[in-house]
């Protein structure tokens, strides 16, 4: 999961930093959105006050959605740096002749981009790499492997939680 060449290693570790910096923390905001927001929307205000003081590693994030949802600006903003990551996965792959971001072999860089690029198809996202073949070859790759089902067990993803979004990806297929 790890090249040999220091070099390498160092920039496989570059490569995981862009990945916590840029499309992890940005899979949030369009998730709550997608997902949430329609349960948070249903909730009184003492309700939603209650949940928000139940989770205090999300609650500055939750209070920030409030029950309304991110603002457009915050959304746009969001979906950008997204596109980075599929820009900058396709540009990866490219440079290293695939399969995997690093080349031949399966690295952590892969299986630290691997949860935003599934979230990102799971909430209606894939279009985003829709010119970059590469890019859907390399998801398929990963959930082709033996460890991506008990990664993602029946009921893990969204879609298989909430109705509403199922059914908006079963539109756009």
């Amino acid at each position: 999961m790890r090249p040999a060449d220091p070099v390498d290693v160092a920039r496989m570790r570059a490569m995981m930093r862009f990945v916590d910096e840029v499309p992890t923390p940005a899979i949030r905001v369009p998730s709550y959105n997608l997902a949430f927001l329609p349960h948070f929307k249903a909730m009184t205000d003492e309700e939603f006050q209650s949940l928000c003081d139940s989770k205090p590693l999300r609650r500055e994030f939750l209070m920030k959605m409030g029950r309304t949802g991110f603002p457009r600006e915050e959304m746009d903003g969001a979906l950008g740096r997204l596109r980075r990551g599929v820009d900058r996965l396709a540009g990866w792959l490219t440079e290293s002749g695939g399969p995997w971001i690093m080349g031949d072999e399966i690295s952590l860089a892969d299986l630290s981009l691997m949860p935003v690029m599934v979230r990102m198809d799971d909430i209606n996202l894939g279009h985003m790499w829709a010119d970059y073949p590469d890019v859907q070859d390399w998801l398929g790759g990963i959930r082709a492997r033996p460890e991506f089902a008990p990664t993602f067990y029946h009921g893990s993803l969204l879609t298989e939680k909430y109705p509403h979004l199922a059914k908006l990806k079963a539109g756009s297929a």
